[in-house]
């Protein structure tokens, strides 16, 4: 119905299209602010080499965490609710593993105890994950580790705390469709 954005109805086979421009335009294969035309070149040529799920990581990373108790890391929304001190999170943007071990998780490391050896256990599960996910690719990705509020934990930061919400994004994107 014109005029109002709650009418907007995609079909099922078109549901992750709204996200996935919404990662596209932050991705480094589209944008080219802060960044040399050799990194933006370098982007846009693996992007356009590799197979469809690997050029979709590139624009929408992945992001898994592992909670004691949880086994397996469960894929978790590029959110900034998703990243929490009892987690170790692993994000994949295809370039880069980035192994973030939650502020309370890293705090029960150091100070040793039976949560040091649980903490060490998520790490481990998440650092095999990255293992496994760096030795298919070429090139060769990037493992950054580190604890959740440290100078590395930028690099996760910046994926999962957009310049725009999803929200808003999608609240503009339904606006300007209906008007």
């Amino acid at each position: 119905m014109q005029g109002d954005p709650g009418s907007v109805q995609l079909p099922r086979e078109a549901g992750i299209l709204p996200g996935l421009v919404f990662h596209m335009r932050r991705s480094a294969v589209l944008r080219t602010s802060g960044a040399s035309p050799d990194r933006t070149t370098f982007f846009r040529l693996l992007a356009s080499t590799l197979d469809t799920f690997s050029s979709l990581v590139m624009v929408q990373p992945t992001l898994l965490g592992y909670q004691p108790g949880a086994g397996a890391g469960r894929p978790l929304p590029l959110e900034p609710t998703s990243v929490t001190p009892d987690r170790v999170l692993l994000l994949d943007s295809f370039t880069q593993l980035v192994v973030c071990q939650g502020g309370a998780l890293a705090l029960a490391a150091r100070t040793g105890g039976p949560a040091a050896a649980q903490a060490e256990e998520l790490c481990e599960r998440a650092r095999a994950d990255a293992a496994a996910l760096g030795a298919e690719r070429f090139p060769a990705p990037t493992l950054i580790e580190c604890e959740q509020g440290s100078s590395k934990a930028r690099y996760l930061t910046q994926k999962v705390n957009p310049d725009v919400p999803l929200n808003t994004f999608l609240q503009g994107l339904y606006r300007a469709i209906v008007e």
